[in-house]
């Protein structure tokens, strides 16, 4: 797909590919391509992607005006490196950050106080309902108002002014199953475009069940850069980093499952 476009020229000054992917390229890490020899696209372009032009039709519910960020990981997850992760995060943010972990990481407080930050940080689950895709859900902690899971349709239903929506950690974009019981790319599509249509400007998913530790080397590396460049730059940095800094982690299933949604720069 690459190769003709650079052999006729057209890619000399460019260093940044939007993809809109249809169907089952839904799936595809596009900056995991091989292009030679421990080269993936990756390395000589940032790469975003973009549901639909749809997408880009209505306007941000809000407009952002700082640096704030509100970072949660429930104890629910069951993912031992979450807590560590946002913390970290957090600690980049030190006079407008919002940390919540464990059993205060509640429905109740996202939906009541996410719409006044700038950076939103989820680490958690999400479930994919295959029958009714708008009851997909992330999972956090439940309380005496709520049960825990952020469905679909009330993140549509919020007015958020994220420059970005972050959704760390396992089956964020995509759920199991999909290749044989759901159709390609919808799962995909519907919980990015919710987070879009709720008014944030990008969305960082995972498409695929992604390695607890070495998420949140790639999520750390990601915020140190996200506060000097603009998220698609700062996640192509960020990716490869993690594949030099260990061995272990070379392969792309440790550091090309997050992907950027949105018009970022």
């Amino acid at each position: 797909m690459v190769d003709p476009l650079q052999a006729a020229g057209y890619l000399g000054k460019i260093h940044q590919l939007v993809i809109v992917p249809d169907g089952v390229l839904n799936y595809v890490p596009f900056a995991a391509l091989p292009t030679g020899r421990d080269r993936f696209l990756g390395d000589d372009f940032t790469v975003t992607y973009l549901p639909s032009a749809a997408a880009l039709v209505g306007e941000s519910a809000g407009t952002s005006s700082g640096r704030t960020l509100l970072a949660m990981a429930p104890s629910d997850a069951h993912l031992p490196n979450t807590m560590a992760e946002v913390r970290s995060i957090g600690q980049m943010f030190p006079l407008n950050s919002r940390v919540v972990v464990g059993k205060a990481a509640t429905k109740t407080l996202f939906k009541r106080v996410a719409p006044d930050y700038d950076y939103l940080h989820l680490a958690t689950h999400g479930s994919l309902n295959r029958n009714a895709p708008t009851l997909s859900a992330l999972e956090l902690e439940p309380d005496e108002e709520n049960d825990g899971r952020l469905e679909l349709h009330e993140i549509v239903d919020m007015r958020l002014r994220a420059r970005l929506v972050t959704l760390s950690a396992c089956e964020t974009a995509l759920g199991k199953g999909y290749f044989s019981e759901t159709p390609a790319g919808d799962e995909f599509v519907g919980i990015t475009r919710a987070f879009l249509s709720a008014g944030s400007q990008n969305v960082l998913a995972s498409l695929w069940a992604v390695n607890d530790e070495s998420t949140r080397l790639l999520m750390v590396r990601f915020y140190r850069h996200l506060l000097d460049t603009g998220g698609a730059e700062a996640l192509a940095r960020a990716q490869r980093e993690v594949r030099r800094s260990n061995p272990r982690y070379r392969h792309p299933y440790y550091w090309a499952a997050f992907v950027m949604v949105g018009p970022t720069n």
